[in-house]
């Protein structure tokens, strides 16, 4: 009976590291590492076999869609850039279609623990597949508005990606989609926009500096020590490094990015309360 009871206050001090609160950026990236370790099986049953699929397979289709443009002007050089540019848009769309339904999953996976809650990964992707048209479309909208403050200045783009750094959290988690998932993120970060950009700025930049420099000197190190002719076994090793480094990394950033939606939404609700 004592160690049921001592369980249940285990889980509810668990539970209580997670509760969302006002923290400093290293107390967020303590605690979304501390989170990671306690789900890793689920979020790496999900962006394993995911990131796989991205760099292997997908690729593999540009078979079918290889020199689509040929003979399309009769000018070589003008019908080989075509293909080239369907050939890319065709494989960087489905790629963001299949990462799409993981970003959505592993969000799923990793709320749904934090509110005590085991959704299992094969359901948490089913949820992402139904999720997905709402998601591309809203994913579509914060892009191409991206892309056209970026143009018009560096700043302005900045700024509009830091006011809608939540779409994502707001389609999934709070069911807003297309424009009202900008409109939500952009109310939730209007009055501490500093402390956002800053947190924003800081996780981006540490997982930048692991992927960039950490990761793939790490994997090409020990794949090349395996296999230094850099051949089949290079190939694989690589693969499964890259992957694994991965999982931390998707890991770390929604997780970290999860809890700051979720403090910046208790906090709004304090003040209109």
């Amino acid at each position: 009976m004592d160690e049921i009871v001592d369980h249940e206050e285990s889980e509810v001090e668990s539970q209580e590291l997670f509760k969302p609160k006002k923290k400093s950026f290293f107390s967020l990236l303590f605690d979304s590492f501390k989170f990671f370790t306690l789900n890793l099986p689920s979020i790496a049953t999900i962006v394993i076999p995911v990131y796989l699929i991205v760099e292997f397979l997908v690729p593999l289709l540009s078979m079918f869609v290889d020199n689509l443009a040929e003979g399309l002007t009769g000018w070589s050089f003008i019908d080989d850039f075509l293909s080239w540019v369907i050939e890319y848009i065709t494989i960087e769309f489905l790629r963001q279609l299949v990462g799409g339904i993981a970003w959505i999953a592993v969000i799923r996976v990793i709320a749904g623990a934090m509110h005590g809650d085991k959704i299992q990964s094969v359901q948490a992707i089913k949820d992402g597949t139904t999720m997905l048209p709402m998601y591309f479309v809203t994913a579509v909208i914060f892009y191409s508005l991206l892309i056209i403050s970026s143009l018009l200045l560096l700043v302005p783009g900045i700024i509009f990606a830091v006011y809608c750094a939540f779409w994502q959290y707001s389609y999934v988690l709070r069911g807003k989609g297309a424009f009202s998932a900008l409109a939500y993120s952009y109310s939730l970060v209007k009055d501490d926009f500093v402390r956002v950009f800053l947190n924003v700025f800081g996780i981006i930049l540490l997982l930048f500096v692991f992927d960039y420099f950490i990761l793939e000197s790490l994997s090409n190190v020990i794949a090349s020590t395996l296999d230094s002719e850099e051949g089949f076994v290079y190939d694989i090793v690589n693969a499964i490094l890259m992957a694994l480094g991965k999982v931390f990394e998707v890991g770390i950033e929604i997780i970290f990015l999860m809890m700051l939606f979720m403090a910046l939404e208790e906090e709004d609700t304090e003040i209109n309360n």
